[in-house]
């Protein structure tokens, strides 16, 4: 079974990061990695959109490839793509936002935090 620990993650975040902005996206640590100690059995990354900028997701994951992140499972528009770096699994879940470019905030942003909960 492969594992990941928490350098090799934020060492593959960094890669990506250096990559995706062109494409409308930046990167964040999430899951057990960044939680949790210890090995995890894959790697649990979020991609956000840069506001101002229109994505170009087939450019995108040919650059991944390029880095080695290789698409195996997932389309565009889907919340949770499956992928693979350097022979170890990686979740990519895409944070929505709103057509206007904004992250889908509506009735809730008039909310107070304890109502939220």
């Amino acid at each position: 079974m492969t594992i990941w620990n928490q350098a090799e993650a934020i060492a593959m975040c960094r890669a990506i990061e250096a990559v995706i902005p062109p494409y409308g996206y930046h990167i964040a640590l999430t899951g057990g990695l960044l939680y949790k100690d210890g090995p995890r059995k894959d790697a649990d990354i979020l991609f956000y959109h840069i506001c101002s900028a229109t994505d170009d997701w087939k450019g995108m994951w040919t650059a991944l490839a390029f880095i080695g992140l290789q698409k195996l499972k997932g389309e565009e528009g889907m919340w949770c793509v499956k992928a693979e770096y350097e022979g170890k699994p990686v979740d990519c879940f895409f944070v929505p936002d709103g057509d206007d470019g904004t992250y889908g905030l509506d009735a809730a942003d008039s909310l107070s935090f304890s109502e939220l909960l």
